[in-house]
Formats: C-alpha cells, structure tokens, sequence
C-alpha cells in the first residue's frame, strides 16, 4: 500500500510538472518577441519624438503671436538743494516720489521668405519621420527572423536528440546480442568490449546532443526576451515539415534566377530602404544649406503697446508698429559655405553605401543559391545512404 501510493505521488508529481511546461509555437514566439523587443520599443518612441518635431517645423510656417505686460516701481530720492537761475537763488525742497509703470504688448512676426528654407524644413522632419517608420519595420523583421532562426534551431536540436537516443537504443539492443552470440561461441569477449566502447560513445553522443538542445531553448528564450528559466516544449503546428524531393526541387527552380531575387530584394530589404531614405534626407539638408547661403530672409514684425502709471489709465497712450526686416548673410567666416559643400559631400558618401549594399545583397543572394544546391545535393546522398544502411540493416537481421 505505501509503494502504491509512493508511485502514485511521483506521477501526480510528473503530470504537474508536464502541464506547468508553456508549449510554444512559431507564431507565439514571434508576436512574444515583437511585444517584448526594447529597440522596437525605443524606435516608437523616438517616432512619436520625431512626429512632434514634424509638427513644430509646420508650426513655423504660420505667424507668431505672443503677449507681454509687465509692471515696475520706482523711486526718486533728493534732500533738496539751491539753483540760482539769473542769480536768483531757486530752493528746491526735499523730494522723496514713488512712480508706477504699467505696460502692455502684443507682438507678431512671420517669415515671408527665405528661399522657401522653411518650407524645406518641415519637408526634412517628414523625411527623418518616414525614415525612423522604416527602422521599426526593419527591427520588427529583424527579430522575426532572429526568432524564425532559433525557434527551428530548437526543433532540429530537438530532433537530433530524438535521433541519438534511438541510436543509443539500437546500441544497447546490439550489445545485448553480442553478448548471447558469445555465450553460445559465435562471439569474443573483444567483440563485446567493442560494441561496449560504441554504446558508451553513442552515450555520449545523447549527452552532447541533450546539451545542445537545452542551449538552442535558452537562445530561443533570449531571441523573444522572456525569463531565461521557463520550461517549455516547442510545437509543429501550423508548419509544413514534411517536404517531398519534388518540392525541394521546386524551391530550387524557384530561386534559380538570381537577378530577380537581386531585383525584389532592393524593393523589399529595409537595410537598402534606410540607406536609400538617408539619401533623401541628405539631399534635403542640401537644398535647405544652399537656399541659407544664397537667399536673403524677408520677415514682417508688428508690434501694439500699452503704457500709464495708473493701470486704470492704461489705455491713454498707445503705439502700434509694423514692417519688414530683411536680413542677407555677406561674410560669416565661410560657415555657411563650408556646411553646403560638407552636406553635398556626405550625399556622395552615402551614394557609395549604396553602391557596396547592392554588390553586398547581389553576393549574399548569389552565395544563398550555392547553398540551396549544396543541401539539396546532401538530400539526394542522405536518402542513397538511408537506403544503403536499411539493406544493411535486413542483412544483419536475417543473419
């Protein structure tokens, strides 16, 4: 009765433990990681920063208008004196005099034009915006693919075990009947230390392999960045494993032309996008520096003011003014100069990382395609030796 109940206690024990295991799918993985990455988190953020810089460069077009009032006290102090005027002694007594200033203002100013440096610039905070909404695309890519690595990383891992210990079984399964082939003198005792040495080495295999699967679920955890310490078990569902040669060879004909993988590629890549939107933000930069160095700024002001000592009596003296300022840069130590020739060379710059991109992606797509024949030139030798070793294996059995 105690040994039933002790049995009973370590399945209760075992079911606990298998149901308090997360079983995690691919699409899981994915919408974890997204949810949980700190850049993609931090590139929203700066979006919203940089939506709010955009608004302010429109803001700038339209006229400011601001109000100002201020108020002061002060105090004149004098313990008389004598003036003689024709030389007539004049007695000025003693003074001591408290007087209020009340003020009053509105003011405006608007630029008219600078070259359209202005509108320029709300078109550059666009720009820097559309740019940073291309970054989140591309960081939201990247972890999908980092997750899309790990997660079938986990499963061949997983795999591989399932492999080793099945081989492990067949070892131990062979060593046994080494072992009865020795007791009826078919066998040495040499035979059996030898299959012996196998069964220890295909141990070891299972351990290595058992190792290596917990690191790729580690690496998993860390791709979706959740605790490090959760058990989980990883799930099939919704992928197609189970691929025929007729449809490797389908993906392979599909990928052979490699100029148009190259072609959809500068359409789709984001890292190509980024660069690309760099460019125009450059230009941009451009355009405004050069409109600052050769256009002058045409501004309109206008100015109403209140003024009293009595604030009651604040409206008695006004003054309203208005104009036009124009202001033109003649010499500032070649600074504007120097920040025109600096954006027009880092436009050019930036033309050349574009440049190496392409070659890059055209190589990586090229070296991708070498790899896809190479492994599907390893599945055609991989099912010869399937089949070689299931010959082997009926021999060895009938024998």
């Amino acid at each position: 009765m105690k040994k039933f109940t002790f049995l009973s206690i370590i399945i209760f024990s075992i079911s606990l433990q298998l149901k308090a295991q997360e079983t995690i799918d691919l699409n899981t993985a994915i919408n974890t990681a997204i949810r949980n990455n700190t850049n993609i988190s931090q590139l929203e953020k700066s979006l919203q920063i940089q939506e709010l810089s955009t608004s302010t460069a429109r803001g700038s077009l339209y006229p400011v208008l601001s109000m100002s009032g201020s108020w002061n006290r002060n105090n004149t102090f004098s313990n008389g004196t004598v003036r003689f005027q024709n030389g007539v002694p004049i007695v000025i007594p003693k003074q001591n005099t408290w007087i209020n200033n009340f003020s009053l203002g509105l003011s405006s100013s608007v630029t008219l034009f600078n070259g359209f440096a202005n509108y320029e610039q709300v078109d550059f905070e666009r720009q820097n915006e559309a740019s940073l909404r291309i970054q989140v695309d591309k960081q939201k890519y990247d972890v999908v693919y980092n997750t899309n690595t790990a997660f079938f990383n986990v499963l061949k891992k997983e795999k591989i075990v399932a492999s080793d210990e099945e081989t492990l079984a067949d070892s131990h399964a062979q060593l046994e009947r080494v072992k009865e082939f020795m007791n009826v003198g078919k066998k040495t005792i040499a035979d059996v230390y030898r299959q012996d040495v196998q069964v220890a080495q295909d141990e070891l295999a299972v351990e290595q392999a058992s190792n290596d699967f917990k690191k790729s679920k580690v690496d998993l955890l860390l791709a979706i960045n959740t605790d490090l310490n959760k058990e989980f078990n990883v799930s099939e569902s919704n992928l197609n494993t189970n691929l025929s040669d007729a449809d490797f060879k389908e993906i392979l004909n599909r990928n052979s032309n490699t100029e148009a993988l190259t072609s959809q590629a500068l359409v789709k890549r984001f890292d190509y996008k980024v660069t690309q939107q760099d460019i125009r933000i450059k230009q941009i930069q451009y355009d405004i520096d050069k409109k600052n160095l050769y256009y002058p700024s045409l501004s309109a002001f206008s100015n109403y003011n209140l003024n009293s000592a009595q604030i009651q009596n604040l409206q008695d003296t006004r003054s309203w003014s208005f104009g036009l300022t124009l202001s033109y840069s003649i010499f500032q130590g070649s600074s504007l100069s120097n920040k025109t020739q600096t954006s027009q060379i880092l436009i050019l710059q930036k033309e050349d990382d574009l440049r190496q991109l392409q070659q890059q992606i055209r190589s990586d797509i090229k070296k991708s395609y070498i790899d896809l024949e190479t492994q599907y030139k390893q599945i055609e030798i991989l099912n010869r030796n399937i089949v070689s070793a299931e010959q082997d294996k009926t021999l060895s059995e009938e024998n």
